[in-house]
């Protein structure tokens, strides 16, 4: 089945790293480099092939970088407001239910995805916006919409639900402002592309939906994240 892709834009009252030691935290940010040592990851991850690439076929789950620092967490919808603001990483279960790690994986805020220790851990990388549309462009060619990438558990039982084996869960996301919504509606993953100083680039699948969204949403919010093998 052939579609198009639809373009959404966030629009909010968060600003771009809004806390007064902005530019200094940013700064430091950008003196961190990856060190040589790099970690294996804590665990090992399910993969499909979808045409060329190879992709992660569960969330990411890693609690660290890929050099062994540890990446915060963050509870509250205080703590979550504060990385965001302060353009620091975080991640987080959703509802903070460490259950939700199975299919769910963690949830992450885009400094997290951004930052030069290396989210992905050893063997995979963090797909941009040309990974994300390779694969919208093979679900084309092999005449597949967005259910071919999602678990029946989320698309519902149709004939094409999963047949690439992605495994795409509606694990929802959080908000910038901490709170948490859309479990069972929306599945969210991360481009490592900036969009501009507030946002980033998101590929979303939806609830019963065959057309996947591509769009710009807040760096500050928390989103999943799938990676490519090396």
């Amino acid at each position: 089945m052939r579609y198009t892709t639809s373009l959404l834009l966030a629009i909010g009252l968060f600003g771009a790293c809004s806390s007064p030691d902005s530019t200094k935290n940013a700064a430091e940010n950008k003196k961190i480099t990856s060190s040589k040592r790099v970690v294996e990851p804590s665990q090992a991850y399910q993969s499909c092939q979808i045409g060329s690439q190879t992709w992660m076929a569960q969330n990411l789950n890693e609690p660290h970088f890929k050099n062994g620092d540890p990446i915060p967490e963050a509870k509250t919808p205080e703590e979550w407001k504060k990385a965001g603001n302060s353009c620091q990483p975080a991640w987080c279960y959703y509802n903070n239910d460490p259950k939700n790690a199975t299919k769910f994986g963690k949830l992450y805020n885009w400094y997290a995805v951004n930052d030069p220790r290396g989210l992905a851990p050893k063997g995979w990388r963090l797909p941009g916006n040309k990974e994300w549309q390779i694969l919208l462009n093979e679900l084309d060619k092999q005449e597949y919409d967005a259910l071919a990438l999602q678990d029946p558990s989320f698309s519902g039982n149709y004939p094409d639900a999963d047949a690439l084996h992605f495994h795409a869960f509606a694990s929802g996301y959080r908000l910038a402002g901490g709170f948490f919504t859309n479990a069972g509606v929306y599945a969210d993953y991360w481009s490592k592309d900036s969009a501009n100083a507030f946002s980033a680039n998101a590929f979303h699948l939806t609830n019963k939906t065959i057309v996947p969204q591509w769009s710009n949403y807040y760096k500050a919010a928390g989103f999943s994240v799938r990676c490519l093998k090396d």
